[in-house]
């Protein structure tokens, strides 16, 4: 059943069926040789794969899929960081560093800044495929590039990223937002060609738009304050209420709405506020800490007050966090603090303090 062709017959595919460690009990050897064992046997499956002609590449650039992708490297970057020293991987790739992976983000995203957005118009192109195409972009371009730009910010990068997401909902918005009913609609309204306007909702290979722009709205809502952060939360609920008979009837369907159906239900998640030099390698170990243990409703916010531009972003945008900002940096340190149902916890400045703190549900004072 699983050679339909019969391409395998008479011959050995290598499976590992067990565990690592029931193999390496019914051999008798520890597991740490078990593993260098079997890695030695990927390796040299990898090196006779490699003298075949690879699959033709698919070389074209698609804004959607490399939101995705971004998304992925930027979470990495700091969630692999992780890894206890001294882990072995057996099998070594190169490119396999995670302070390698933001450097991928960011340049996917500088190509599409670059080459698929106009930023007269501040509309993006579909694909690239030896130059832009012609072909607007569609609803899963812009959600799914947002989502990634929010990935970058919040796992360490400029706050420029930050602007630029927000810049893109505003658009997202304007092109696709059915004002009246709620929800986004796949096309912008403006091809008289097309006669059909649908609100895509199934969570498949790819999510869908929808979804993903009730966790970029949350996010969104999270990050800024005032009439800006009310606007995004009923953006938000509208787009829920759209879909309310599919989310009760066939939940199954739109897993990852329902993960943002849950988002918004939290009437006030965490922020974690972390203040100080980015360029220092103590903000890296404390952005590492802010994101080792996983919380969908937390918010990473990082601020250095000594970039100008920076803090007059969130003195327009959030004025609490610069003031925040303002009133705990120390100049040779990281602060953290973690805010929560109106109160804030005590400033932290070690990454293990850091992560013990978010790790207790009710670890915070006015």
């Amino acid at each position: 059943m699983s050679d339909p062709g019969n391409e395998f017959k008479g011959q050995n595919v290598l499976i590992e069926r067990n565990n690592t460690a029931a193999m390496a009990s019914k051999f008798g050897m520890p597991v740490e040789k078990y593993d260098d064992i079997l890695g030695a046997c990927r390796r040299q499956l990898f090196n006779v794969r490699s003298t075949r002609p690879r699959p033709h590449l698919d070389d074209k650039v698609i804004v959607s899929w490399n939101g995705l992708v971004i998304s992925s490297f930027a979470r990495a970057s700091k969630i692999l960081e992780d890894e206890p020293e001294g882990t072995k991987f057996n099998f070594p790739v190169t490119g396999s560093d995670p302070k390698e992976y933001m450097e991928v983000a960011e340049k996917a995203a500088s190509f599409i800044r670059k080459q698929l957005y106009n930023q007269e118009t501040r509309r993006l192109q579909h694909s690239f495929r030896n130059c832009p195409s012609k072909v607007p972009g569609f609803l899963d371009d812009y959600a799914f590039l947002i989502s990634g730009l929010l990935d970058i910010y919040e796992f360490g990068g400029a706050v420029f990223w930050l602007v630029w997401a927000i810049e893109l909902q505003d658009i997202q918005d304007e092109l696709f937002l059915d004002g009246k009913g709620g929800g986004y609609f796949n096309t912008p309204g403006e091809d008289p060609s097309v006669l059909l306007r649908v609100k895509e909702d199934h969570d498949g290979a790819e999510p869908s738009g929808n979804s993903v722009s009730v966790i970029n709205l949350v996010r969104l809502s999270c990050i800024v304050a005032g009439n800006r952060s009310d606007h995004y939360r009923e953006n938000a609920e509208h787009l829920l209420a759209v879909f309310e008979t599919r989310l009760k009837d066939m939940a199954m369907a739109v897993p990852l709405m329902c993960c943002g159906a849950d988002m918004l239900s939290v009437p006030s998640g965490k922020q974690v506020v972390l203040v100080g030099q980015k360029s220092s390698i103590e903000f890296e170990k404390m952005l590492a800490a802010a994101h080792a243990s996983y919380d969908p409703n937390k918010t990473v916010i990082h601020v250095d007050p000594t970039e100008e531009e920076e803090l007059e972003f969130w003195e327009e945008n959030n004025g609490k966090i610069a003031t925040m900002a303002k009133n705990n940096f120390v100049s040779d340190k990281v602060v953290a603090l973690v805010c929560q149902n109106f109160t804030r916890s005590p400033p932290v400045t070690n990454p293990k303090s850091l992560e013990a703190l978010l790790s207790k549900k009710d670890s915070f004072s006015s």
